[in-house]
């Protein structure tokens, strides 16, 4: 199945070599965090590494990040997002996918504050991953996201599909998903 309304797929947003600098530059410049989430009483390490950025907190698992002005590379690549939707994003939520080990499990990005704007511009750097979606109801599809892709999630489709991106036995290096969105607040 194709992707389901509300997610628009961009390959080659950026040009081999662009997205091989910028993931090059985030790789050594972000203060990647390391976090852990309790699931049944245990602490569990969360299994990729993650930073934030942006005017407000963000929390989410158990974890709470403070308010932090987004890095020079960030905002140039949000400036490219936004000059490609004609959407405004002032967060940006950044996972490391260190290798297939790295993951992140069936989720909903609808725990925020958006303002009116519940778009995600969510850009893949690095190793091709699998995207998943579903919506409880059996309908299910499946993409590739390449390298200097773009991947767009507007309007209703944040609350009515369930994502991820599963573990992979494949060798494959490192990837890292810049997620932009609208921040107006943290959620009560």
């Amino acid at each position: 199945m194709p992707l389901p309304e509300g997610f628009t797929y961009r390959p080659g947003l950026f040009d081999p070599p662009t997205a091989a600098a910028y993931l090059a530059g985030l790789l050594a410049e972000i203060a990647w965090e390391r976090h852990e989430f309790t699931i049944y009483g245990r602490a569990v390490p969360m299994p990729r590494l993650i930073a934030m950025y942006g005017p407000v907190g963000y929390r989410y698992s158990g974890v709470q990040h403070p308010p932090r002005p987004l890095p020079d590379r960030v905002a140039a690549i949000r400036d490219r997002v936004e000059a490609a939707t004609g959407l405004r994003f002032n967060s940006a939520l950044l996972n490391l996918y260190r290798d297939g080990r790295d993951s992140v499990s069936w989720h909903r990005d609808d725990d925020y504050l958006h303002g009116g704007q519940p778009d995600i511009g969510s850009v893949s750097l690095g190793a091709t991953r699998r995207f998943q979606v579903h919506d409880g109801e059996g309908c299910r599809a499946e993409i590739a996201l390449e390298g200097g892709s773009l991947l767009l999630v507007s309007g209703a489709a944040l609350a009515r599909w369930w994502h991820c991106v599963p573990k992979t036995a494949q060798q494959v290096g490192p990837r890292v998903n810049l997620t932009f969105r609208h921040m107006v607040g943290l959620p009560g």
